[in-house]
């Protein structure tokens, strides 16, 4: 009777603890991490020989781009139960995505040898590093997949997996067709809906995408991932409200702080910079650890026009940084236009530089790096910046030309100068500035008012500024009429020349120049 008593009750430890691992599994897929990392934790500590455990708890952090904890798990695995093959599958793939090839397939080899070359699930998950890596080896993923199939022939995830290694391949006949198999197998598997959606919607059809989202939705209501590709194909369309909507419904279901982390994101992707402050604020009251959360803030503020605070929140993300850290291009560009808006344009051009560096293909950073040099009068750097700015761009911008035009002037290059401003005046012909520059230009090119090349360009400026704009343009208004004065006078056309300086004194009711010309007795 004991016996029986002993073996029912281990029994019964077995299936609790299948069972817990399960739903450990399952809040780790549905992204539900923090829970996940509990339930793995609480689960170790009732059996801390299980190596299964401990590989699942590294596939969590895994999921989480966390390959330091991920490879920790993996290798504690191997300290406690060095026979399981899977924690060397794990480490295996660690070492894949950091390219370190020839230890990867060392350890992938260990596995299978561990396995006798008769586990489905160890095939799968080499195949699976092989499919997802950067460094992708969907050959040797067939391969595995085939094996697998022989090993398993009913299972959902094999087909699954021979869908996505397809998907890489851009054969989507084939694709589709493994995820109707998987599909076919387990007929509760939202995860093989979401992969069609997921399909349909890099094919660009996403109305077809969207059905089987709901698809997924309908099929299990608490499946979170369906919710937020919902929210990104919303985003990916310009829907944003629809998109905040969806993942406001994600987060009912995976509400803990990474989720919502990832939400402050989500919403400065979809332009909603201050609810993403709002939002990131409030993370930042519960947890102040995650080192993403200052990136969010950073960008979010400066898009919202509060420098000092975004200044702070990036100089707090690169102070938490540590080698591990992804470091983006865009960390450096905002992070050096804030340095720039705050008054450290050295400091700003150092950082705009790096993120130069980290993205040739971005162009648009030699604008901002242009404007920095230009306020630091570093003119020849602000050129060549501008240049490459313009070069690049299918249209460049007035303000392009407009920084390239005073570069150049202030160097002294006025001929470039006037062919800068030249492109604003012909683009944006209704844009005054162009035109006071040109006239600039050219009262340098003929110093001693020999042409008058200035004249026209100063007469189209007066008649493009706007009435509502006279108040802000009055400097550049009395700057245009004072030439035009000295024009008439040269002209000895007396009517028009006062009538130019009485525009000036309108402006200017103190204005030397004016005031001793209508006292004059020629005037009078």
């Amino acid at each position: 009777m004991r016996k029986i008593i002993l073996s029912a009750l281990l029994i019964t430890s077995t299936l609790m603890s299948a069972q817990t691992l399960q739903d450990a599994i399952k809040q780790s897929n549905n992204e539900q991490f923090e829970t996940a990392e509990k339930t793995f934790t609480t689960l170790i500590q009732a059996t801390p020989n299980n190596g299964e455990y401990f590989f699942h708890f590294g596939e969590c952090y895994f999921k989480q781009e966390n390959l330091v904890a991920a490879e920790s798990m993996y290798k504690k695995g191997i300290a406690v139960n060095a026979t399981n093959p899977l924690c060397y599958v794990g480490l295996g793939k660690v070492q894949w995505y950091a390219k370190n090839e020839t230890e990867a397939k060392a350890n992938f080899f260990k596995a299978q040898t561990l396995a006798q070359n008769k586990s489905a699930v160890v095939n799968m998950r080499v195949a699976e590093t092989y499919i997802n890596a950067e460094n992708k080896n969907l050959v040797e993923a067939m391969n595995l997949l085939a094996q697998a199939q022989k090993m398993d022939n009913k299972n959902a995830e094999v087909y699954l997996l021979i869908g996505d290694a397809y998907l890489e391949q851009n054969n989507g006949t084939e694709a589709i067709k493994n995820y109707d198999k998987a599909k076919e197998f387990d007929k509760t598997s939202a995860k093989a809906l979401l992969r069609m959606g997921q399909l349909y919607s890099r094919a660009k059809n996403y109305n077809l995408a969207l059905d089987y989202y709901k698809q997924a939705t309908d099929l299990e209501p608490l499946y979170a991932p369906a919710y937020r590709e919902k929210a990104e194909l919303y985003f990916r369309a310009g829907k944003y409200d629809d998109a905040v909507a969806q993942y406001k419904e994600f987060l009912k279901l995976n509400n803990n702080i990474s989720a919502q982390i990832r939400y402050t994101g989500f919403l400065y992707q979809a332009k909603k910079y201050k609810e993403s402050i709002a939002q990131g604020v409030e993370v930042l009251s519960k947890d102040s650890s995650n080192i993403y959360l200052y990136r969010y803030l950073g960008f979010s503020y400066f898009e919202n026009g509060d420098y000092p605070n975004g200044l702070a929140r990036m100089e707090n993300f690169f102070k938490k940084a540590t080698p591990e850290t992804r470091i983006i291009q865009q960390d450096y560009e905002y992070y050096g236009k804030l340095l720039a808006k705050t008054g450290k344009d050295s400091l700003g051009v150092i950082a705009l530089l790096k993120a130069a560096e980290l993205d040739t293909t971005k162009k648009d950073i030699y604008g901002d790096l242009a404007a920095a040099y230009l306020k630091m009068k570093k003119y020849p750097e602000a050129i060549s910046a501008y240049n490459k700015k313009i070069a690049a761009s299918p249209k460049p911008t007035a303000n392009d030309n407009f920084g390239l035009g005073r570069a150049y002037y202030y160097s002294k290059e006025y001929v470039n100068a006037d062919s800068a401003f030249a492109r604003i005046t012909r683009t944006n012909p209704e844009y005054p500035l162009g035109y006071l520059w040109r006239a600039r230009a050219n009262t340098q090119l003929d110093a001693n008012n020999e042409k008058w090349l200035a004249k026209p360009h100063y007469e189209t400026f007066i008649i493009k500024v706007k009435p509502e704009e006279t108040e802000k343009s009055k400097k550049d208004l009395t700057e245009a009429y004072t030439y035009m004065a000295a024009y008439y006078a040269k002209q000895k056309d007396l009517p028009n020349t006062k009538a130019q300086f009485q525009k000036v004194l309108e402006l200017d009711p103190n204005n030397a120049q004016a005031k001793k010309f209508m006292s004059s007795p020629e005037a009078k």
